[in-house]
């Protein structure tokens, strides 16, 4: 097989199978949140036959996004640091400036964390979501 040939396989593979990739990772997910869905409603129809009193439903989306929200936030604040100084290093300190960016991304992200904290009361959210 021609090199050039085998230079153009390599990204489009590339591509292909991290498309894939990302496809069969949301069909997973996907299915994982149907299952738990489908396990909750049949756990809660079977303590309403018994007569039991149902808790109130925990609210996973909204502590998995704050989770999200500050993990995404400190991944930003430290990939906009290191690309800041990576890019100053390489080329002028006027391109080193676009490594804030990720930077200013993240602290909007923390940003956030911290506002849904305090939006849902009891201070302190890393208590919380260290459940």
């Amino acid at each position: 097989m021609d090199e050039e040939v085998l230079a153009l396989f390599i990204p489009i593979l590339g591509i292909v199978f991290g498309v894939g990739v990302a496809i069969v990772s949301i069909v997973a997910g996907h299915r994982e949140r149907l299952k738990r869905a489908e396990l909750r409603h049949r756990e809660r129809i079977a303590a309403l036959e018994k007569g039991i009193e149902l808790p109130p439903e925990p609210d996973y989306d909204a502590r998995s996004k704050r989770a999200g929200s500050l993990k995404s936030g400190l991944v930003g604040i430290f990939v906009g640091v290191v690309l800041y100084f990576a890019l100053r290093a390489v080329a002028d300190d006027d391109v080193a400036l676009f490594g804030l960016i990720p930077t200013a991304v993240g602290i909007a992200n923390l940003i956030a964390y911290f506002v849904e904290s305090k939006k849902n009361g009891n201070g302190d959210a890393s208590k919380r979501d260290a459940v």
